[in-house]
C-alpha cells in the first residue's frame, strides 16, 4: 500500500473522529452554560478549537446560537464542522478502492447533508441539542458501517490509527479544559454541571454510575477518562487499540522497525500501572503534559514510518 493511500485512510478516520468530538464539545458546553448561566466558556472554545480570539462577553441565548452556527457552518475557518467533513470526504474519495462501498456512501451522505445550503437556517430554527444529535447519527452510522463492512487488513489498521490517535488527543483536551485542581473544595458549581454533561455527551454516564455508584466526583471522572480500560473513550483504552493496530501493521507488512511500537508500548504500560493516587501525586496537568509529549513522539513516528515512504 502506497504511503499516500495510507495517509488518506488515516486522515479520513481522524477527521470523522474529530467531527464527532466537535459535536460532543458543542453539546457539553451548551448544556453547561444553560445550567451555570456562565457563557464565558465559549471564549475558550473559540480560541482553542477554532483558533480565533473572541473578547465579546456572551450573556444571552442568541449569542450562543450564533457561535454554534459559526462552529458548524463557517466556510472560511478550516476547523469548523462543515470543513472537517469536507476533508473526510475528500480523503474517502481518493481511497474508494481500499474501503467498502457502504463506507464511502456513508461519508458522502454526511457530506451532502452538511453541504445543504438551507441547513444553517434550519439549525437556527431548531433546538440546538436535537440538531446536534441528528448530526451525530451520521457519525454513528459511519462507525457501524466501518465495523461490519470494512475488511480487516492494512486499510482497516490505518483507519484505526487515525481514529484512536484523534480520540486520545480529544480525551486529553477534555480533561485540560476545566481542571486546575483535584481538590473537591475548589470545585465550582459550574464545573459540576460540566462534568455531568461531559459524561452524558461522551457516552460515559451509565458506566460511571455502574462503576462508582456515587454523585459526580471529579477524581472518579478523571480516573474513568484516563485509565479505565473498559471505557472506549478513555486514554488507556485508545492507547491499547493503537498498540494492537500498529503491531498488526508490523506483521502484515513485515516491518522490522520497533521504535513506534516501543513508544506506544511504553505509554500503554505506564497507563496500566497508573492510579488516581499517582495522578494526584504527579498533578493532573503535568500528567497530561507527559501524555501529550508521548503522543507527539508517536505521531512523529507514524509519519516517518508509514507516510514518508513506500513499502
Amino acid at each position: 500500500m502506497l504511503s499516500r493511500v495510507a495517509n488518506n485512510l488515516f486522515w479520513m478516520d481522524r477527521y470523522m473522529e474529530r467531527s464527532y468530538g466537535l459535536l460532543n464539545l458543542i453539546k457539553t458546553n451548551y448544556n453547561s452554560t444553560l445550567d451555570s448561566g456562565d457563557y464565558s466558556s465559549w471564549d475558550y472554545v473559540l480560541k482553542t478549537y477554532m483558533g480565533i480570539e473572541e473578547s465579546k462577553s456572551h450573556d444571552d441565548y442568541l449569542d450562543t446560537i450564533s457561535i454554534i452556527n459559526f462552529m458548524l457552518f463557517d466556510q472560511k475557518n478550516p476547523n469548523t464542522m462543515s470543513n472537517i467533513v469536507i476533508k473526510a470526504r475528500e480523503n474517502a474519495r481518493s481511497v474508494q478502492e481500499h474501503i467498502s462501498r457502504e463506507l464511502w456512501l456513508s461519508v458522502n451522505k454526511y457530506y451532502l447533508h452538511i453541504s445543504n445550503e438551507s441547513l444553517s437556517s434550519t439549525f437556527q430554527n431548531s433546538d440546538p441539542i436535537e440538531f446536534v444529535n441528528e448530526m451525530l447519527q451520521y457519525n454513528h452510522i459511519y462507525y457501524s458501517v466501518a465495523d461490519i463492512t470494512q475488511e480487516r487488513g492494512n486499510a482497516y489498521c490505518f483507519m484505526n490509527l487515525g481514529k484512536y490517535l484523534e480520540r486520545v488527543v480529544q480525551s486529553v483536551e477534555f480533561l485540560s479544559v476545566r481542571i486546575n485542581s483535584l481538590s473537591e473544595k475548589n470545585q465550582k458549581l459550574s464545573e459540576s454541571f460540566f462534568w455531568k454533561n461531559l459524561l452524558i455527551s461522551i457516552g460515559g454516564y451509565q458506566l460511571y454510575v455502574k462503576t462508582y455508584k456515587s454523585i459526580f466526583n471529579v477524581e472518579n471522572i478523571i480516573e474513568m477518562i484516563t485509565i479505565n480500560e473498559n471505557f472506549p473513550r478513555s486514554i488507556r483504552y485508545s492507547i491499547i487499540k493503537l498498540f494492537i493496530h500498529i503491531e498488526r501493521l508490523n506483521n502484515y507488512n513485515q516491518l522490522n522497525d520497533k521504535e513506534l511500537l516501543f513508544h506506544v508500548g511504553k505509554l500503554k504500560n505506564t497507563l496500566q500501572y497508573t492510579t488516581i493516587d499517582s495522578i494526584k501525586k504527579t498533578g493532573l496537568q503535568k500528567f497530561l503534559d507527559e501524555i501529550k509529549y508521548s503522543l507527539n513522539n508517536i505521531s512523529n513516528n507514524i509519519n516517518k514510518i508509514y507516510f514518508a515512504q513506500t513499502y
